[in-house]
């Protein structure tokens, strides 16, 4: 009951309250009424029972005085004494019940001193029942109650006692009716134990309860009001009982209560409708302002906000919503703002932030991070972070989490992105508790130093190989020069000539080499920059040519060029596009097997030239292709050789960009490599 009134509203709360109060103020006014009504009802009641109980009293005491003087006028009747004298018991008999049918005496009998005795109506010796010092009284005649009266026969003028007589009657049921209607209320005559001996009450169970006004009984399923008197009589322990029929009042009693009941809650209803329609009245603008908070609450902070002038405290209430809606609107703008540029804040750095909670699972991601992972925020936010950050090289059960530093400090991670691309994540982390949030979340700032530690490896890598790259030639000088000085005697021309071969080939490895370390170099400084000429595409080819040739000789193989008949002279750096040659031939040898083909095909494109150089070598996989033309990056050649620092490949393409050109490669058909350089006409 309790709960189902909690979910009422105001107005129907203000209805029910209203309603019970009317309630109250009716009951308070008529219950007092009608008990009132009710214990003055029942005291004219009880007043009656007393009266009666006072009238019924006085009719007993006038029937036994009756009694006690029809018995005094018999015993001094002058025929009684001289037929009682005359020793006649026929004609005493006949006088004794002529004189019985004049006095309605129900019972008259003689006694005489003999012990002899004459009766009219007695059913027993009622001389023998009466006891001497009883004048007058109520006794029991077989179990009946009666109303004797006792006087002793004297002879004439002399003290002289001739006999006894007894009369009286009964107290039956006639009798009792009798009295009853003099009375007008039901009579009984009880006794002391053993409940009622004669009564008028109807018939059936009868049921009394003692109250201090007397006894209330039902008799026949019918209510009375009863009042007890005791009985005349030595030892009869008899009562007489007068009871008032009480049904009619409390049958006013019902109606009484039922009219209270009635009225009230007819006042209620009355009240409960009037007060419904002014109530309904009353809180109509208060449900509209509470739909208006619902709506805010769920959200629509733009609900319009009805205004009221009446009453005051609604209309204060309106204002007082209406400007508490412009403060959160207020507040939200400033916080969407705040929330915003924080968002956008994090969203703008390079570095990835990624939370997750104490189970690891992703609460959030930023932009950085996904493009670090591959993982967009949608696809990561509640899954564990172990998942989507897996170790690239596991050890036995590590994951992400075991390698991560602790608080405030930092360690480089290697990692795979979604595509399984190795990734090196420099990780600081740090715990927080977000607002409103009882739990601790990690939050990770990740920063990808792939490039870094690469360039880390590559200049480890350099400066082993560099020193390798400048010892092999110069290795074989010093071993020509030495060969020369100590057999120049016994030498002849040819073997000379042999051994220059290799001398000049180390010389053109090295020329090559500072070549590029010096264009490396400039590029790197900035000072990188081209002098611009008409050249013919020959000439350059040409020069280009003339550098591999010792190279190409030493592997025997042969160079192929296809060019058209015809090529307008591009406008170009001639030794930076030499040097892109060169670097694309050597490479083409020295990835190419001993003995194959090289093929340089020379295209004429609207809007430009196409210079490519195919190689029958191992082909270019589709994981080298995104850092072939980085710095310090090489291929591996046949049979584990090393060639090179890594820097032909990126000085090519710096010289193409710088042509306003572009270079790409391309697995050529049947196996091999297809390296090309597109240059822009008519710069």
């Amino acid at each position: 009951m309790s709960r189902s009134l909690a979910n009422t509203g105001l107005a129907t709360r203000l209805v029910i309250a209203l309603v019970v109060l009317i309630i109250l103020t009716t009951l308070s006014a008529g219950v007092p009424a009608f008990l009132l009504a009710r214990r003055q009802l029942e005291t004219q009641a009880w007043a009656q029972v007393d009266a009666t109980r006072r009238a019924t009293e006085s009719l007993y005491d006038a029937a036994l005085s009756r009694v006690v003087d029809l018995t005094a006028l018999l015993a001094e009747r002058p025929t009684l004494r001289r037929l009682m004298a005359d020793n006649d018991p026929a004609a005493l008999q006949s006088y004794l019940l002529a004189f019985r049918e004049q006095s309605d005496l129900d019972f008259i009998q003689i006694c005489a001193e003999s012990g002899a005795f004459v009766a009219v109506g007695a059913p027993v010796d009622l001389c023998a029942a009466v006891d001497d010092a009883l004048d007058a009284g109520v006794v029991f005649i077989e179990e009946r109650p009666a109303l004797l009266a006792r006087r002793v026969i004297r002879g004439d003028g002399g003290p002289e006692e001739l006999g006894v007589v007894v009369a009286g009657v009964r107290l039956d049921g006639e009798f009792l009716a009798q009295l009853s209607a003099n009375t007008g209320v039901d009579q009984s005559i009880l006794a002391e134990e053993g409940g009622a001996i004669v009564s008028t009450l109807p018939a059936g169970p009868i049921t009394a309860e003692l109250v201090p006004e007397g006894w209330v009984i039902r008799a026949g399923g019918m209510p009375f009001f009863a009042a007890q008197f005791p009985l005349p009589g030595q030892g009869s322990r008899l009562y007489a009982e007068v009871a008032v029929p009480v049904a009619t009042l409390i049958e006013t009693e019902r109606v009484a209560l039922t009219i209270l009941v009635a009225g009230s809650a007819l006042v209620a209803l009355a009240g409960g409708i009037i007060g419904a329609w002014f109530i309904r009245r009353l809180t109509a603008p208060l449900s509209v302002l509470t739909h208006t908070a619902e709506q805010i609450s769920a959200g629509q902070l733009s609900a319009t906000i009805p205004r009221f002038g009446q009453p005051p405290e609604v209309a204060t209430l309106s204002a007082a919503l209406e400007r508490s809606q412009a403060t959160m609107l207020e507040a939200l703008v400033e916080r969407s703002q705040a929330r915003d540029w924080l968002i956008a804040l994090i969203q703008s750095v390079v570095e990835g932030v990624i939370t997750f909670d104490t189970r690891g699972r992703v609460t959030f991601m930023s932009q950085g991070a996904e493009i670090m992972t591959g993982w967009t925020r949608d696809e990561a936010i509640g899954r564990a972070i172990n998942d989507l950050l897996p170790p690239a090289d596991p050890r036995e059960g590590e994951t992400f989490l075991d390698r991560l530093p602790p608080a405030g400090e930092k360690r480089e991670i290697e990692t795979l992105t979604r595509a399984g691309k190795s990734l090196v994540l420099a990780a600081t982390g740090a715990r927080l508790a977000p607002p409103g949030s009882d739990t601790v979340q990690v939050a990770l700032v990740l920063r990808d130093v792939t490039e870094e530690q690469a360039l880390r490896n590559l200049r480890s890598f350099f400066l082993a190989n560099i020193s390798h790259e400048f010892r092999t030639p110069l290795s074989t000088l010093n071993a020509s020069l030495e060969l020369l000085l100590e057999e120049a005697d016994d030498l002849s021309a040819d073997d000379i000539r042999e051994l220059l071969k290799p001398t000049h080939l180390s010389l053109l490895s090295l020329q090559t080499l500072i070549d590029n370390l010096l264009e490396s170099s400039s590029i790197e400084s900035g000072m990188f920059a081209l002098r611009r000429r008409p050249v013919a595409l020959d000439a350059i080819i040409g020069d280009a040519l003339t550098i591999v040739r010792p190279l190409i000789e030493r592997r025997r193989q042969t160079v192929a060029v296809t060019e058209p008949g015809s090529l307008a002279p591009p406008e170009v750096d001639r030794a930076r596009l030499t040097q892109a040659l060169v670097n694309l031939l050597s490479n083409a040898s020295k990835y190419s097997p001993i003995g194959s083909p090289i093929d340089l095909q020379v295209e004429q494109r609207p809007g430009g030239l196409r210079l490519a150089v195919a190689d029958r070598g191992p082909g270019i996989s589709a994981n080298d292709r995104d850092n072939l033309f980085r710095r310090f990056r090489r291929l591996h050649a046949e049979g584990d050789e090393q060639y090179g620092i890594g820097l032909g490949l990126y000085l090519t393409k710096r010289i193409a960009e710088a042509h306003g050109g572009t270079v790409g490669v391309d697995n050529r058909p049947g196996g091999g490599a297809v390296f090309w350089l597109e240059l822009p006409t008519g710069q």
